[in-house]
Parts: C-alpha cells; sequence; structure tokens
C-alpha cells in the first residue's frame, strides 16, 4: 500500500513543504495597504472600494478609486513569499508583463471564489442528468429492443425527436415553453428545469450506447443461457449486462463530457453555472482574461473525470 501511493505522498510532502513557509510569510491587509502610493489617493474622488483576499500563501488587494463617471484608477496588489508587488492602472495604462501578471493575478483572486461557486452548479448538473439518462436509458434500449410493437415504437420515437432535435431548443420549451401550454406545467426553479431537459436529452443518447452494448454481445450466449432455464431478465442481469459494462463506459465517458461542456447552454435561463459567472464578470469588468481561469476549470473538472473513468474501466475489464 505505501508503495503504490509512494509518488503520492512525495507530491503532498513537497508541496506542503513549499505551502507552510509561504503561508508563515503572507502579507497581510495592513501591509499590502501601507505599500500602495500616497499620490494614488485623491481628493477629488467620488467612490472608493477595496477588496482583499488571503488564500493563506498569498494574498491580493485591490483598490478602485471612482474619479468620474468614465474615468476609474485602480491599484493592484499581491503579496507572496514574504514580498508585495504593486501596479497602478487606469484608462491610458500599458503594463508590461511582470505588472501584466500582478494585476491578472489579483483578478483571479477575486473572480475564482464566484467561478468555483458556478463550477459546483455545473459538476453537480452534469452529474445528475447523466445518472438520470443512464437509468432511462437501460430502460429505452430494452424497450427499442422489444419484440412488443407499441413499446418498441414509443422508444424509438423518444430516441428519435431528443437526438434530432438541438438541446438548446429542448431546454427552452421546457422552460419558457411549458407554462404557455398550462400554467401548472412551468417550473420555476432553473436548476430542475435544466436537469430534467438535460437528463431526457442524455437518456436518448445513453440508450443508443447502451443497446449498441448489448448488441455487441455474441447471440450464442442468449441460446446458452436460455438452454440453461433462464428467461430473459435473468440472462440480462446475470450474464449480458455485466459484460457491457466495460463496452459502455468509454462512450459514456465520452457523454458526460458533452454534458458538461453543453451546461454552458443554461444561460438562455439564467442558472449561474461557470459559463454564466464568466459572462457575467466579462461583462462587468470588460476583461477577456476571465476566460483563462474558466477554461482552466473546466479542463480540471474534464482531467479528473476522465481519470475515474479511465479507471472504472480497468476495474470493469474483469468481465472481458
Amino acid at each position: 500500500m505505501v508503495k503504490k501511493y509512494s509518488k503520492l505522498l512525495i507530491i503532498i510532502a513537497a508541496v506542503l513543504l513549499i505551502c507552510i513557509p509561504l503561508a508563515l510569510t503572507s502579507p497581510s491587509y495592513e501591509e499590502l495597504a501601507s505599500r500602495v502610493p500616497d499620490g494614488f489617493y485623491k481628493e477629488e474622488v467620488k467612490k472608493s472600494s477595496e477588496v482583499y483576499k488571503d488564500w493563506g500563501v498569498i494574498s491580493s488587494l485591490i483598490i478602485t478609486q471612482q474619479i468620474s463617471s468614465s474615468k476609474a484608477e485602480k491599484y493592484y496588489m499581491v503579496g507572496l513569499a514574504g514580498m508585495t508587488f504593486g501596479v497602478y492602472v487606469d484608462m491610458g495604462t500599458k503594463l508590461n508583463f511582470w505588472e501584466g501578471m500582478v494585476k491578472f493575478t489579483a483578478n483571479c483572486m477575486t473572480w475564482l471564489p464566484n467561478l468555483l461557486r458556478g463550477a459546483e452548479i455545473t459538476i453537480l448538473l452534469t452529474i445528475a442528468a447523466v445518472t438520470v439518462g443512464v437509468i432511462l436509458s437501460v430502460f429505452l434500449a430494452l424497450g427499442k429492443m422489444s419484440k412488443i410493437k407499441i413499446l418498441r415504437g414509443f422508444c424509438e420515437i423518444y430516441i428519435f425527436v431528443f437526438r434530432g432535435t438541438p438541446l438548446l431548443m429542448q431546454l427552452f420549451f421546457i422552460y419558457y415553453g411549458l407554462p404557455l401550454i398550462n400554467p401548472s406545467l412551468a417550473i420555476n426553479n432553473r436548476f430542475m428545469a435544466a436537469w430534467i431537459a438535460f437528463g431526457l436529452n442524455s437518456a436518448a443518447y445513453c440508450a443508443e450506447i447502451i443497446r449498441a452494448g448489448i448488441q455487441s454481445i455474441d447471440k450464442g450466449q442468449f441460446e446458452a443461457a436460455k438452454a440453461l432455464g433462464f428467461n430473459y431478465a435473468k440472462t440480462m442481469k446475470k450474464i449480458i449486462i455485466p459484460q457491457t459494462y466495460r463496452r459502455l463506459i468509454p462512450p459514456i465517458a465520452n457523454e458526460f463530457i458533452m454534458v458538461l461542456k453543453d451546461a454552458s447552454l443554461t444561460s438562455i435561463i439564467a442558472l449561474q453555472d461557470l459559463s454564466k459567472i464568466t459572462q457575467s464578470i466579462m461583462t462587468s469588468t470588460n476583461d477577456v482574461l476571465i476566460y483563462l481561469p474558466s477554461m482552466a476549470i473546466y479542463l480540471i473538472i474534464t482531467w479528473v473525470f476522465t481519470k475515474i473513468f479511465a479507471s472504472l474501466e480497468k476495474k470493469f475489464s474483469v468481465y472481458e
């Protein structure tokens, strides 16, 4: 066990050795504020504000002075390893690389709490939607392969409709269209509306994945199970479905990643997911660099879940 996790333990120890001294020497608010040049403060200021963030190993302070309706001045401070770095910015300031890094770091420390709250909504929506989609898809896949014409027809039409129309339109219809048909159908909770739309859409795609996985199993196994006295349900539960686990994981993982990225469509119903919050910050600050930490969060989430699905695939390979 120790050997298996030796690399991870070494990385954790190295991170602690770096973070502990940084945390002990991180400048406080008073230290950062004392480094702001006296010439920055002006008497004609109409409004001023301060944003201070302390992450233990690094701290930041952003001071904004609204001189007029069209003019604002800012001073960005970043404290790290007992040192402070400051940069003055107004409408016409041109920054070099290191000054730009100070500004970007201070802004990131301000943006990240909101971005992480949005990421939480995105992850919860994705997990909830794909979970519901996978559960429904099992019944849809079995229904599509059923010999009962009415059941097979319903499942085929469902899959055709939800795969053949854009998810954006489905979401728009469920949130805005259903109340027009009947007020009692209104879904006032934005997350619930998105969950229903994404879950129903994901079910259609996962149904085809599961159907293809089941049909990829050799038909001889169905015949052998029948010869042993197994009924259809027992054959599926004990023999067929366990063999499809490993084959289903990669395409379902792809569906998960697609839903994760498509969650940005929820901006049309103003759900505060990662994409919507990024857009809101961009609108209020007019700083396109907000997309860098936002994309980094998406990449981290994608990487984590890719690793999870890869480990699941390896675990269920025992059935191959």
